[in-house]
């Protein structure tokens, strides 16, 4: 990969760790604010699925960057350590989802509508980034290529992390 190819790449992922790595405290504070603090237990499992799943992206991303620099001794021991939350973070994110679902089936299990949309929604964050980190790259705003590639109809391209762990073996 050509130096200025490299420089540009850093450029572009280095502040997704950063990100990811805030938003695990930015998130629950959002949602706790925009509920008025309305929540009960069902909200727990889709926003602890959630704040797994950018803990994961930030030590992936961060990882990557590492690497990318030059400094990826740790990378692959890191990727085994992510691979293996794979499925715990499957099935947080299941739970999650089913807890959102009984807030709106199950009388009395919400505290009330705050509850019921902070958890869907906590679900749905929850479902896309297990996506975009394991399966498809969902993101396609921040890269010009990959946003006209999705316009042109060729489909979501694998994940960075799913081609990473592919590579594994």
């Amino acid at each position: 990969m050509a130096s200025k190819t490299r420089a540009d790449l850093l450029k572009r992922l280095d502040p997704y760790w950063k990100m990811e790595a805030a938003n695990v405290l930015i998130v629950p504070l959002f949602v706790v604010a925009v509920s008025q603090a309305r929540l009960g237990w069902i909200t727990l499992a889709p926003m602890a699925a959630t704040m797994l799943l950018l803990v994961i992206g930030a030590l992936y991303w961060r990882g990557k960057v590492r690497q990318l620099r030059g400094q990826g001794a740790g990378f692959p021991a890191l990727l085994r350590r992510i691979a293996a939350w794979r499925r715990p973070a499957l099935v947080l994110t299941l739970a999650g989802c089913a807890t959102a679902l009984a807030g709106w089936l199950v009388p009395g299990w919400a505290v009330g509508k705050a509850d019921r949309y902070a958890a869907t929604g906590c679900a749905v964050l929850a479902v896309l980034e297990y996506v975009n980190y394991y399966h498809r790259q969902l993101q396609h705003f921040d890269n010009r290529a990959d946003f006209r590639r999705l316009l042109a109809g060729k489909g979501l391209r694998k994940s960075w992390l799913a081609r990473d762990l592919e590579g594994l073996g």
